[in-house]
């Protein structure tokens, strides 16, 4: 098992992906492994020039009140997925 850094929840590997801390859509190229809820939490809660411009960095999204909220909440879960992707987990 692996450790998210946004929300520290120990996940398995089915439940991590790879995540741009500037968006593709903005030529990043540095990226970090979270789990799937938080990966997609951070795009529901910002937009990609928010991502591309403020929230570049870990520490910078760690430090976001917005972030911070969801880590309080999504520790408490005991399972993973709320991100209701479609895609197949492996």
């Amino acid at each position: 098992m692996n450790e998210c850094p946004i929300c520290r929840r120990e996940v398995p590997e089915a439940y991590l992906e790879k995540h741009h801390l500037v968006p593709r859509a903005k030529q990043g190229k540095d990226t970090v492994f979270l789990c799937c809820d938080c990966g997609d939490q951070l795009h529901k809660l910002f937009t990609n020039k928010e991502l591309e411009k403020e929230l570049n960095e870990l520490a910078k999204l760690l430090a976001n009140e917005k972030v911070r909220k969801w880590v309080k909440w999504i520790r408490k879960q005991k399972s993973f997925g709320f991100c209701m992707k479609s895609k197949k987990r492996k």
